[in-house]
């Protein structure tokens, strides 16, 4: 997937810090890892972390400050990366800390937030949306399809893309006064949606096929952010992948980020994909390394 990877750590994430490289880093590459200053044992975690991680990976250590990591690593590190990840203790629910939130607003990269010890078999749900009013949704999804597919090569998962779907303003069409609308009329509706969905799901999930992944849909019918994290809980998912519009002032009030919420809520591994104009700020887009980090407290 990457080249390289760079690691922030202040808790002892050894496993899930090994499982991100050997995922998340090529074959051979370099690994950065970042430590609180004066807070780690540096040869020792460079032995341990590069005796695990495997022949051909170049281990190299560097301290920073936990004041300041957040904006370090958005406005330093992740402009030259292709991908920003958080590792955190397996089972740690996701702490949206002062790393967290800097990271999901300003990260121009993907911002992987990663606590499992496994390699293999992982289960991948993409939880996916299109939206006509957006061109630059389109791009969204299929990076994060493809975001998911090279991670279910590497670990042999599944990816599941999944949609909340409903009828905007269904309550007003069926019950306002001002309104003069059939039955058949708002059900027409329904089914034009839903149709449309199928389709767009599909187109995405043959994109997933064409690379060799085993690949379901879901369509639910409801939010998203009551709907998909049932999906969640229902397939036993290890790994969860959004998209977020990176909205900001009164667009983020008219229309809150979902992306965000559901990764609130999940205490898997989350990786948040940001558009695709947030990603050319990255230097061309050439494989440069990765920041993967462990929250500092």
């Amino acid at each position: 997937m990457y080249a390289d990877l760079a690691v922030f750590s202040d808790t002892d994430t050894v496993t899930e810090t090994v499982a991100a490289i050997r995922l998340l880093c090529l074959p051979r590459g370099r690994v950065r890892i970042f430590v609180p200053e004066g807070s780690r044992d540096i040869d020792r975690e460079r032995f341990l972390l590069g005796e695990s991680a495997g022949n051909g990976v170049h281990v190299s250590l560097a301290s920073l400050d936990p004041a300041t990591v957040g904006y370090q690593a958005a406005t330093r590190i992740a402009p030259s990366c292709q991908a920003i990840s958080v590792i955190r203790p397996h089972g740690a629910p996701l702490g949206l800390g002062v790393l967290e939130r800097t990271l999901l607003k300003c990260s121009p990269v993907p911002v992987w937030f990663w606590n499992s010890w496994s390699t293999a078999e992982l289960g991948i749900v993409v939880a996916g949306d299109p939206d006509p009013q957006d061109a630059r949704r389109d791009g969204l999804n299929q990076d994060a399809v493809d975001l998911a597919a090279d991670l279910a090569l590497r670990a042999r998962g599944t990816v599941v893309i999944a949609n909340g779907w409903e009828l905007d303003g269904e309550h007003d069409l069926r019950f306002s006064p001002f309104l003069r609308v059939t039955e058949q009329e708002v059900e027409t509706l329904r089914e034009d949606i839903q149709a449309a969905r199928t389709r767009w799901i599909g187109d995405l999930a043959a994109r997933c096929r064409a690379r060799g992944v085993a690949v379901e849909t879901e369509l639910r019918e409801g939010p998203a952010d009551r709907v998909i994290p049932v999906l969640l809980a229902e397939r036993k998912a290890s790994v969860l992948v959004v998209g977020t519009m990176k909205r900001s002032g009164f667009a983020a009030l008219v229309r809150p980020n979902t992306g965000v919420r559901l990764a609130s809520r999940f205490s898997g591994t989350i990786a948040v994909v940001p558009p695709r104009d947030s990603a050319l700020e990255t230097g061309g887009g050439r494989l440069s390394r990765i920041a993967a980090g462990v929250a500092f407290a």
